[in-house]
């Protein structure tokens, strides 16, 4: 072969390899997602931009929430860890700002009333686009279980986000009871300005939903889910 032919060789060669990383680079942050069950493209980064999204893990300090019947679970405990994932989720996957409520074991305020106050108080001080609250359940009857979203039809747009987070988890494959999504009088959602929801992803107080909660395969779908759900709350 003549050397002119290699020199041509070469030369497409490294403008093919070039070609290949601009693309690469330009859709890295490129995801499928679903919707009304349509496959799209979504470049998550540009979406999400911009956004603030506010996750608020339930109870905190002296207020431990509830605890489990079978293992002991302190419901303060998961919530926050629950909440960190879905912060580390939403950081990797998108540009959205996303502030917590609390990232420690904190008091918000001297009783149950207060910390209420405060958490609306750092919601309308940030102005966030999304805000999403986190528990566990329990109840008298240990035989009760599963996963409930609640909003407020106070917030117009807050059913269309229940509706969309609660469908996002339960595509996962977790083995859970679905109890659906319920219009609710919580504080933290009927007082909050922005679309607001309140997850209770299951019963500390029934021993398959504790063993599911504690689970970092469950926690890790969850992470996921939810995240999916915030992009395509965006996006639609």
């Amino acid at each position: 072969m003549k050397k002119n032919s290699w020199r041509y060789l070469l030369a497409s060669l490294i403008c093919a390899i070039f070609v290949c990383l601009i693309y690469n680079a330009e859709n890295k942050d490129t995801k499928t997602i679903e919707i009304d069950n349509n496959t799209v493209e979504s470049n998550t980064i540009e979406l999400l931009k911009g956004k603030t999204i506010m996750i608020d893990p339930g109870h905190g300090g002296v207020d431990i929430g509830t605890t489990g019947l079978t293992y002991g679970t302190i419901e303060k405990e998961l919530n926050l860890t629950v909440a960190q994932n879905i912060k580390q989720e939403l950081e990797e996957r998108t540009a959205a700002t996303v502030i917590l409520t609390r990232d420690k074991d904190i008091d918000l305020g001297h009783n149950q009333k207060e910390a209420l106050h405060r958490r609306i108080e750092i919601s309308n001080n940030v102005s966030p686009d999304l805000y999403l609250s986190v528990h566990h359940d329990a109840f008298t009857d240990p035989s009760v279980n599963g996963i409930t979203t609640h909003y407020s039809s106070q917030q117009k747009k807050s059913k269309k986000l229940a509706k969309l987070l609660h469908s996002s988890i339960f595509k996962q494959n977790i083995n859970a009871k679905n109890r659906g999504i319920r219009d609710s009088d919580y504080y933290v959602l009927k007082n909050n300005s922005a679309p607001a929801v309140l997850l209770e992803l299951g019963f500390t107080s029934n021993k398959e939903d504790e063993i599911r909660m504690v689970s970092k395969d469950f926690q890790n779908k969850t992470a996921i889910s939810i995240v999916d759900g915030i992009i395509e709350f965006f996006a639609t």
